[in-house]
């Protein structure tokens, strides 16, 4: 087990972890500690066994406001070669989350700045409760997005990315779902509530499947639509008719019953 200072991992008996960023007196920001953990916790996720759900959520007032001032300022005074550290250090974090195997969803609130929409961006699926604010803030004290660039284009766009981070507009709820930065808009007094019924509909389907999702979306994301990749479509879907998993869920929806994976 990694060292529990800045989180709290939860697992429940249906096979949903929930990693909940735990410095609320700090508004959940981030230093180079903090970045360690979170990146030994996402590598324990990706090594358990029987997880359905990867969730990420935080306590306190805020998602996660960004870089620690005082993690800032000592940045400021290393080196070249010493910041180019502390880069790839927050570089393979999100990679860990990124490629965490099973599917992953965050829950954003209150502020989200600079590296904490890396980490919405980062995640399969993304709710945000109405009071969210989310911002691409580094051009304010003059940095850029780097390490969290690629995951934020990929979830809304070149164009989106370009605005966004050259204006640090703050964008909220609404436009964060109008953009693809998240897909759900929760009212704060709904978010318990409804946070947990969309798991609970989650779980409904197949386990497998959905990582054969994640798996399939991931291979075709900006490929070229050529023989091999069309051939690559063709034999996941058999795959996954002849699975044990497809062949029970194509029962159970013919003859009108709840597949073996609903408990």
């Amino acid at each position: 087990m990694s060292q529990t200072v800045y989180t709290d991992l939860e697992i429940d008996s249906l096979g949903v972890a929930t990693l909940w960023l735990n410095r609320p007196e700090k508004f959940n920001a981030l230093n180079a500690e903090f970045i360690a953990e979170l990146s030994a916790k996402f590598k324990e996720i990706n090594e358990k066994e029987n997880i359905r759900l990867f969730v990420l959520r935080a306590r306190g007032k805020n998602f996660c406001a960004g870089a620690d001032i005082e993690w800032m300022k000592a940045s400021a005074n290393l080196s070249y070669e010493e910041n180019l550290t502390d880069a790839k250090y927050l570089a393979d974090m999100l990679w860990e989350l990124n490629h965490i195997k099973v599917p992953t969803l965050v829950v954003t609130h209150g502020a989200a700045y600079g590296g904490a929409v890396g980490l919405i961006a980062c995640c399969d699926m993304a709710i945000a409760i109405d009071n969210s604010k989310i911002c691409l803030s580094e051009v304010n004290i003059g940095l850029i997005p780097a390490t969290i660039g690629p995951y934020v284009q990929q979830t809304i766009g070149y164009k989106n990315s370009l605005y966004y981070s050259m204006t640090a507009e703050v964008i909220d709820a609404q436009i964060a779902e109008k953009i693809g930065l998240v897909q759900k808009v929760f009212s704060v007094d709904e978010a318990d509530s409804l946070v947990s019924l969309f798991i609970q509909n989650f779980l409904k389907k197949g386990p497998k499947a959905q990582q054969a999702c994640k798996e399939l979306f991931n291979e075709i994301h900006g490929s070229e639509f050529n023989a091999d990749l069309k051939r690559y479509t063709e034999e996941m879907i058999a795959v996954r008719r002849t699975s044990d998993e497809g062949q029970n869920g194509l029962q159970a929806f013919l003859e009108k019953m709840k597949p073996n994976w609903i408990n």
